[in-house]
C-alpha cells in the first residue's frame, strides 16, 4: 500500500470517527423501539382460548371411545418384585407432582393453578380398570405428560402394581 493511500484512509478515519461516536452515543440517548411479533401477540394460559377452527379439510384427531374390550389387561402379576420396582420408579417420575402418599400433594403442585395432580387414592381412580390407568400413563392427560418413551411397558405395569397399594395406605 503506497504512502498517499495510507494517508487518504487515515484522513477519511479522521473525518468519520466524530460521526461514528456521535451515532454510538445517540443510540443510547434516543431509543429507537422496533416493533416485533413477539411484543405485539396476545397472551395466553395453557389451554385457553381463544380458540381458532381448524382448517377446512383437515382431520379430527379426537379420541374414539375407548371399549372395555380394548383395554388390555395386566399382565404383571403384584408380586414383591413388581412392587418393589414400581415403588421406585414412582418415586422418581410419579412422586414430584402425586405426593409419596399418592395424595395429589407432591413438591410441584404448587405450580399447578386450575388442574391439580389427581389423588391417586381417591374412588375414582381406584375403580378404574389397569388398563385405563396404563393408558394414562403410556399417552398422558391434561398436564400430565405421557411416560411411553420414559417408562417400558414392564414398568408402566409395576407402578400401576404399586399404584394399587396407595389405596388401602390410607
Amino acid at each position: 500500500m503506497s504512502r498517499q493511500a495510507k494517508r487518504g484512509l487515515i484522513l477519511i478515519g479522521i473525518i468519520l470517527a466524530p460521526f461514528i461516536i456521535g451515532l454510538l452515543f445517540t443510540f443510547e440517548i434516543l431509543k429507537i423501539n422496533f416493533p416485533t411479533d413477539m411484543a405485539d401477540q396476545p397472551s395466553f394460559r395453557y389451554q385457553e382460548g381463544p380458540r381458532l377452527l381448524p382448517p377446512e379439510g383437515s382431520l379430527s384427531i379426537q379420541a374414539e371411545p375407548i371399549l372395555l374390550d380394548s383395554l388390555p389387561a395386566n399382565p404383571i402379576p403384584a408380586d414383591s418384585v413388581s412392587l418393589q420396582r414400581g415403588e421406585i420408579l414412582y418415586s422418581i417420575h410419579c412422586e414430584l407432582c402425586h405426593g409419596e402418599a399418592g395424595k395429589g400433594d407432591g413438591t410441584l403442585v404448587e405450580y399447578y393453578e386450575n388442574n391439580p395432580p389427581s389423588d391417586l387414592t381417591a374412588s375414582n381412580v381406584a375403580f378404574q380398570f389397569d388398563g385405563n390407568l396404563y393408558r394414562t400413563i403410556s399417552q398422558g392427560f391434561g398436564q400430565m405428560p405421557a411416560f411411553s418413551e420414559n417408562l417400558t411397558s414392564r414398568e408402566r405395569w409395576d407402578v400401576i402394581n404399586f399404584m394399587r397399594t396407595l389405596e388401602t395406605e390410607q
